[in-house]
Formats: structure tokens, sequence, C-alpha cells
């Protein structure tokens, strides 16, 4: 899977997720993470 604000390839054991509208979404970093929490919409979108 991958890093919906970076593009980078993470997995299921990353410590760095958000919930979002259900679903879970792992990041590579506390940064990306961050950035998903502030726009979840912006992000999750590309992820449909």
């Amino acid at each position: 899977m991958r890093d919906l604000v970076c593009g980078m390839e993470v997995s299921e054991s990353s410590k760095f997720a958000s919930s979002y509208k259900g679903r879970k979404y792992y990041f590579c970093s506390g940064k990306c993470k961050e950035a998903f929490d502030k726009s979840p919409d912006k992000y999750a979108k590309a992820d449909d």
C-alpha cells in the first residue's frame, strides 16, 4: 500500500496511522500523518 501524502510504499506495521470514514490509512512518517489529519478529504479522494 502507499502513503497517500507522499506516495511512498508503506505497510500495516507502520507506527503512523489514522482512521477516517471507517478505514485505516498508514503513513511513512509523522509529517505525512499530520498532513493527512489536517485535510483527510483531500488525500482520501485519491484512494477511491
